[in-house]
């Protein structure tokens, strides 16, 4: 018989979020026959999400520093990085598969240094999302894909950028989208959460999952919703996410629009699928996508979704049978796809239904 090639993935944490959900699909499902997984992690939480799917779990044990500290950043980038070379160089993995810029960053180089034979890199989002926000660390994240034998984008718009923007060639770029677990996430209707925020049976609930970074625009949602309210008080609104410091700011803004009664807003949930279950409509307002798990599960739990054209966005939402495409940055597009919704229930059950047979059919993990 031959022997499982030993493939070792590298991610910043298991902490809740797309790509990190999306390994733990991979573990999960993984061939063991072809392949025996291991997995180094940055930070050495969250690893219950792996427990049992993989026995190889590796930490960096990165320390926490300030932001504008560059020099703390550079020499705690340096001792990682010797730090992942002796765990290489010591366990000479067939295969490393690094996820996300930073581990991209520090992984694939010392793959090369070490002499691992294959070196796959997987960019998760579109470059807007970070590049403007720090230039050494985008000109670095650019360079680096250079380094690797293969780089994986989750949506052809990423895989675009990785030919036009960083220069790989084609050959040695490919997309493989997103999978959603249509048994965890299907169509049905929960009490909890509607309860539990006192919505009624005819209010009509518009849904954000997203953290609370800038880019997500969720003070467009608030922007909306202010509109929306005025026109329809049926309408309810929630916000589900961690903050990663625009939260402030989407606050104030509720305030300041006078919906603090009406817009939720609550930390992630390890159950995402009783969020999808109560609301009725899923709302993505992001400058920057990749290929949005957010988006998969809310089609999967049969729920019409209106995305603005970003990125893979516009991969996953068919116009006008899944949901509505409107461009970024425009609250006044969203209103009037949501008054469309609102006013028309039998079309959100039609939506939901396309979006749930598209889910199952294109992008099912099962």
């Amino acid at each position: 018989m031959i022997k499982p090639a030993n493939i070792t993935y590298l991610i910043g944490s298991l902490d809740r979020g797309g790509a990190e959900g999306q390994v733990t699909e991979l573990l999960r499902r993984l061939d063991r026959t072809r392949f025996q997984p291991r997995l180094i992690l940055f930070e050495p939480g969250a690893r219950e999400r792996v427990a049992g799917l993989v026995e190889d779990v590796f930490s960096l044990d990165v320390p926490q520093e300030p932001a504008n500290a560059f020099w703390r950043r550079s020499y705690r980038a340096l001792k990682v990085f010797m730090r992942l070379c002796g765990h290489l160089r010591r366990n000479r993995p067939d295969i490393l598969h690094a996820h996300l810029p930073a581990s991209c960053i520090l992984g694939l180089p010392a793959g090369r240094l070490c002499g691992i034979p294959v070196l796959i890199g997987s960019r998760r989002s579109l470059t807007s999302a970070y590049r403007e926000a720090d230039w050494i660390y985008s000109a670095s994240d650019r360079l680096i894909t250079h380094c690797c034998h293969f780089m994986v984008g989750n949506a052809d718009a990423v895989s675009r950028e990785l030919v036009e923007i960083d220069g790989l060639a084609i050959d040695k770029v490919g997309t493989i989208h997103n999978g959603v677990d249509t048994v965890r996430f299907r169509p049905e209707r929960s009490a909890f959460w509607r309860a539990h925020y006192g919505w009624k049976d005819d209010e009509v609930v518009f849904g954000m999952v997203a953290n609370f970074f800038g880019y997500k625009r969720h003070v467009d949602f608030v922007e909306a919703a202010a509109i929306l309210r005025r026109r329809f008080p049926l309408a309810r609104f929630v916000m589900v996410g961690q903050d990663r410091g625009e939260l402030p700011v989407v606050r104030a803004a509720i305030a300041g629009s006078g919906l603090s009664d009406f817009i939720q807003v609550a930390p992630s949930t390890s159950r995402p699928e009783d969020l999808y279950a109560a609301m009725d409509v899923l709302v993505s307002c992001s400058d920057s996508e990749g290929f949005s798990n957010v988006i998969l599960e809310a089609m999967a739990s049969g729920k019409p979704v209106i995305a603005t054209s970003a990125g893979g966005n516009t991969e996953a939402v068919v116009e006008g049978s899944t949901g509505f495409l409107v461009p970024c940055r425009s609250p006044w597009a969203l209103v009037k796809a949501a008054e469309r919704l609102l006013e028309d229930r039998a079309l959100r059950e039609l939506m939901g239904r396309n979006g749930r047979q598209r889910a199952e059919e294109h992008f099912s993990v099962l």
